[in-house]
């Protein structure tokens, strides 16, 4: 946050479709030409750092199996010779990805077709965007409490169990995959995400209290009048120390691995009568 304020980086007048402030949270993901550097430069990387305890392994047995005659001096340049099989390609592949958006980011950095949902703190609505390549993007709107939260669950190797969260409106097929912001996680986490949004829908309430929204809180009315009561600076965390960030995160995960969400009363069973 430091950076990008003492530090502009020329993209700030392109629409890329996302809004966080204040009255919403729309979510747009990337284009694909950004999509697909980010994962050949990630796989890149990752082969390059996967490399390295292969071919210190590769080296130790080539050390053990040295033929007779053959100096040490020979057999370590034997081994520089593998280095650009070993590394040279995975380092391209990182680089391929890394490069255009490092060197030519206005050709790269492209804004998406448009935003993919938003859930709106003025409105109290939900929207849904169905974008088309030929044709105008069609939207759809539901209320936010006629969404319901639904934790998916996987395992993945070696037999961890991760959870995305979804917001799944009762009466229409609308699903939005919410989790996807901070990815395949554990539950708890899953049930904080839930709980800031409930909590970002809910104008009797301030704003969460995160750095996300640390700008915007003075432009809201309840959050601000919160503020002035509780004396909270206007930079908060914006101008917190490192180690009393650390600290801040720690509690606030704390928080998080004490949620007891499906302990909760089931407070839309007074309301809504469910299918059996």
């Amino acid at each position: 946050m430091r950076k990008i304020e003492s530090q502009p980086n020329g993209f700030e007048n392109i629409e890329f479709h996302q809004r966080i402030d204040h009255e919403r949270y729309r979510h747009a993901t990337p284009a694909f030409r950004v999509s697909l550097l980010n994962i050949v430069g990630t796989f890149g990387k990752l082969i390059f750092v996967l490399m390295f305890p292969v071919f210190f392994l590769a080296s130790l047995v080539a050390c053990y199996h040295t033929p007779s005659g053959m100096t040490f001096a020979d057999r370590n340049l034997q081994l520089l010779d593998a280095v650009p099989y070993f590394f040279g390609i995975p380092l391209t592949v990182w680089w391929a990805g890394r490069g255009p958006l490092i060197l030519f980011p206005r050709w790269a950095i492209k804004p998406s077709q448009g935003p993919k949902w938003e859930v709106n703190r003025r409105t109290g609505l939900v929207t849904v965007y169905h974008h088309k390549r030929k044709g105008p993007t069609v939207e759809e709107q539901a209320p936010f409490y006629e969404f319901d939260a639904y934790l998916t669950n996987e395992m993945i190797p070696p037999g961890q169990v991760v959870h995305t969260l979804y917001l799944v409106h009762r009466y229409s097929q609308m699903m939005i995959p919410i989790g996807n912001l901070i990815g395949k996680t554990t539950g708890k986490e899953c049930f904080a995400l839930w709980d800031m949004f409930q909590n970002f829908m809910d104008t009797s309430r301030p704003l969460p209290d995160i750095p996300l929204w640390e700008e915007f809180r003075p432009k809201d009315p309840v959050t601000a009048e919160h503020d002035r009561l509780k004396g909270r600076p206007p930079r908060y965390w914006r101008d917190m120390d490192d180690d009393t960030w650390k600290q801040k995160e720690s509690e606030m995960m704390a928080k998080v691995l004490s949620l007891a969400t499906p302990y909760r009363a089931n407070l839309m069973r007074r309301h809504v009568r469910y299918a059996s």
